[in-house]
């Protein structure tokens, strides 16, 4: 930017025939450091300005001051021209024209910081080739004519630490890489927070930095600690704040509410749909709300789709929300927000995988409209870091119930989307929270299913005694409830772990009473699986011929249904018992029949690597190739 700059004042012994006023207005969020990048360009600017630089505090975003009247600031500039203050025009046009005659003979810089607008700035920028000015300001002064704009985002790790570095000391910040890093991280990359950290250690040389870090540590009262001498972190956002609150625009109201609600909603970013639900606003107005933000650095957006709020200003809008909100307003922002999220997700997973039988919940309230099976995808893809924020966020004690409750449905939807594609941590996690929920609740239903979905989990570690024990408690529950469908699926899942543990003859037992179920319940696709675990018990007690009769019928029945996970399933198992029994034509004939299955959209992907493996006995074998891809 500074180069920029330099290069566009020109050399100072050229001539000036051909070139305008040069104009860079800088904006960012309060605390990013555009005045110190102002001032240093200022300073490296110097030598091509001689006949001097003037310099203002427009007091666009000042804690306890108005900002300055353009009049008032012309008559600073004039005065500092020569103009006798007699001569200073009282007229705000006539001072300006007055003031750009004078300049439009001099090489003038004019460094005009904080301003509040447009209007506050146009009449102060002077004429004549050999001047420029540099503007700051929180908001975008995209409408000043000529500007080139530069947006002053927080600071990467690496010239976080710096700048850690040069306030504190090299030695000591190198000293502990981790914690400088850390309070990088809890400070945001936010130069003005970076340099009161760095200040507040710098006056306590005793200090090891992991003792700030315990300090920054607690969110509630991190804003307390990012103050010093007079600066203070929570000022300079508030000053952003006020002008919205005391606002005079009529989608202001809207804009001071959407920051204080934003805060209650957990996760990296929020997308408009989510936003509307949660302000109970429609879209239109809810977007010129957050416009608004964006205008005044409270908030970013890179698509008018999507906005994301900096840490720190989150935590101030959570104090603004506790302060100003009654308890039921944010609660009630907050159900909105997850029956947004909880009815899209439903809707997604159903739409990728609509033949799957899991347990339904009526919508509540509507969802973000999806059309198909790649909307779908890319939605929960997209969203999924939000999605297990809200998990989280609903699964905390003091949630009110009709909350947790929500959590529990969305963390029974994302079951259906992280299990096919391997997500085994996020999937542990969200069903121990859903475990937790559920017994706080003291809903055994729900304690049942997040126990079913734990053990889907475990399953992908490959944690098999563990998945015993989940199924095996989730299954207690089941009968104790009379609930047929659980128990049908448990009792299949408990079957697959068993044989997995290599304990055939009790997979036999699980697994036919499983099916005994499922076939006085007329449940054909349980029948499907739990025929399919059957086999594999069978073959595990040395018995292929039991078990390929067992698979075969799991395929008739798959490919009746429409089953597409378990038409793969079947085929794949009964190639794998054909390469048992040396058949290796057979088996090769089934993996490549398995293989097109399990490429159709919203199958397993893990699924595809068990075929390519049960493959390379047979190709070597036979000497050939896999199948197709």
């Amino acid at each position: 930017m500074i180069q920029a700059l330099m290069d566009a004042a020109g050399d100072p012994e050229a001539g000036e025939s051909g070139r305008s006023v040069m104009l860079a207005a800088i904006d960012g969020t309060g605390g990013v450091g555009k005045s110190a990048l102002a001032i240093h360009a200022a300073h490296r600017l110097a030598d091509r300005f001689p006949d001097g630089q003037l310099y203002v505090d427009l007091y666009g975003a000042t804690a306890g001051q108005s900002a300055l009247d353009p009049g008032e600031v012309l008559g600073r500039f004039l005065r500092a021209l020569g103009v006798d203050g007699s001569s200073v025009p009282g007229d705000t046009d006539e001072a300006s024209a007055q003031f750009r005659s004078l300049a439009a003979g001099r090489r003038l810089l004019v460094i005009l910081d904080n301003a509040a607008s447009v209007d506050q700035v146009r009449p102060l920028i002077p004429a004549g080739p050999g001047c420029a000015a540099l503007v700051t300001s929180r908001e975008m002064l995209t409408t000043l004519e000529g500007a080139t704009h530069l947006h002053l985002d927080v600071l990467p790790q690496d010239q976080a630490v710096a700048l850690l570095e040069r306030v504190v000391g090299a030695e000591r910040v190198r000293a502990e890489p981790a914690e400088a890093a850390e309070i990088t991280r809890l400070c945001g990359g936010l130069p003005l927070a970076l340099r009161i950290a760095g200040a507040r250690l710098a006056a306590r040389p005793a200090w090891p930095l992991h003792t700030l870090v315990a300090k920054l540590t607690d969110a509630r009262g991190r804003l307390d600690e990012l103050r010093f001498g007079d600066l203070a972190v929570r000022i300079s956002f508030q000053v952003s704040y006020e002008a919205f609150r005391l606002g005079r625009r009529s989608d202001d109201l809207d804009a001071v509410r959407a920051f204080r609600l934003l805060s209650v909603v957990h996760g990296h970013d929020v997308s408009l749909p989510v936003a509307a639900a949660l302000l109970d606003l429609p879209a239109d107005r809810t977007e010129n709300a957050l416009e608004r933000l964006v205008d005044a650095q409270l908030l970013e957006s890179r698509d008018s789709v999507r906005y994301h709020m900096h840490d720190l200003l989150r935590l101030f809008a959570s104090e603004q929300a506790e302060q100003e909100e009654p308890e039921a307003e944010r609660s009630a922002a907050l159900e909105r927000a997850l029956s947004r999220y909880a009815a899209t997700a439903q809707q997604a997973v159903t739409l990728l995988d609509p033949l799957r039988p899991w347990p339904r919940h009526p919508g509540e309230g509507p969802a973000v409209p999806l059309t198909g099976q790649d909307e779908a995808e890319s939605w929960l893809k997209t969203e999924l870091p939000n999605l297990l924020a809200a998990v989280a966020h609903a699964a905390e004690p003091a949630q009110p119930e009709a909350i947790a409750r929500l959590g529990l449905r969305l963390a029974r939807a994302l079951q259906w989307f992280l299990f096919p594609r391997a997500h085994a941590q996020d999937l542990q996690t969200v069903n121990e929270l859903a475990v937790a929920t559920a017994r706080r609740l003291g809903d055994p239903e729900s304690e049942a299913w997040a126990l079913d979905g734990l053990s889907a989990a475990y399953w992908l570690q490959h944690s098999y005694d563990e998945v015993r024990v989940a199924l095996e408690s989730a299954l207690e529950i089941w009968r104790e409830l009379g609930h047929r469908e659980g128990e049908l699926r448990s009792a299949c899942n408990l079957a697959d772990a068993l044989c997995e543990l290599g304990l055939f003859e009790e997979a036999i037992t699980v697994q036919e009473r499983q099916l005994a179920l499922a076939r006085e319940a007329g449940d054909l696709p349980a029948e499907v699986i739990g025929l399919g675990n059957l086999g594999r018990a069978h073959r595990g007690m040395g018995r292929p011929e039991d078990a390929l009769t067992c698979f075969k019928e799991s395929l008739e029945y798959a490919r009746r249904t429409g089953n597409i996970h378990h038409e793969g399933f079947a085929l794949y198992e009964i190639g794998i018992t054909y390469m048992e029994q040396g058949r290796f034509v057979e088996g090769r004939s089934h993996m490549d029949q398995a293989l097109p299955v399990w490429q159709r959209p919203g199958t397993y992907e893990s699924w595809r690597g068990h075929t390519w493996s049960g493959l390379f006995p047979a190709c070597m074998t036979l000497q050939i190739g896999p199948g197709p891809r």
